[in-house]
């Protein structure tokens, strides 16, 4: 049986002021995601659109800047060189600040679909992102975000090959094929 939605009143103060900032800078279409029995690394996901790089910068200044007056940090960040798809760690949660077609383009909330999604209780204008589907997708699409998150600088850079098994194991001799045996 799915877990019922958390209210915006359980959910954690830190992420209801994430979203607040953002939506002092006019994000659009928040939706906020409990994912704590289902992925390892976090809480909460919070996603936003916004409507140019210019915006999302903008959208992510305002909560990186509104957090760190309330003494909140990230651990992590990526994508703050395009603006395109910006992510931010904050170990308890994660706030993704998209460029609307990039966020139509990775569809974070189908992966997530098993989450329970908070009721934000927001005005139609605020939920409606329609009136983005204009935007050109920009080209090259961005990376997928937060592959590095966890490592040291260059940690993974490294040239050995001692950390680079294969996916089915080490002893090097591959997947059997069908019907085969050792």
């Amino acid at each position: 049986m799915p877990k019922a939605a958390p209210s915006l009143e359980q959910v954690p103060a830190a992420v209801r002021r994430a979203l607040e900032l953002a939506l002092d800078r006019k994000a659009l279409g928040p939706v906020l995601l409990e994912v704590r029995t289902i992925a390892g690394y976090t809480d909460w996901v919070l996603l936003l659109s916004g409507r140019s790089d210019r915006h999302v910068e903008g959208i992510t200044q305002a909560i990186v800047t509104g957090l760190k007056e309330i003494g909140i940090r990230n651990r992590g960040a990526d994508g703050l060189s395009d603006h395109l798809w910006d992510l931010l760690d904050y170990d308890d949660f994660i706030v993704h600040v998209f460029y609307h077609p990039v966020r139509v383009h990775y569809d974070l909330e189908s992966m997530w679909s098993d989450a329970p999604r908070v009721e934000l209780g927001l005005p139609d204008e605020v939920m409606d992102t329609s009136q983005l589907a204009h935007l050109a997708a920009p080209d090259p699409m961005p990376g997928y975000r937060g592959d590095t998150f966890g490592a040291l600088p260059g940690e993974l850079d490294d040239d050995d090959d001692d950390d680079d098994l294969p996916y089915y194991g080490d002893d090097g001799e591959g997947d059997l094929a069908e019907g085969e045996s050792r």
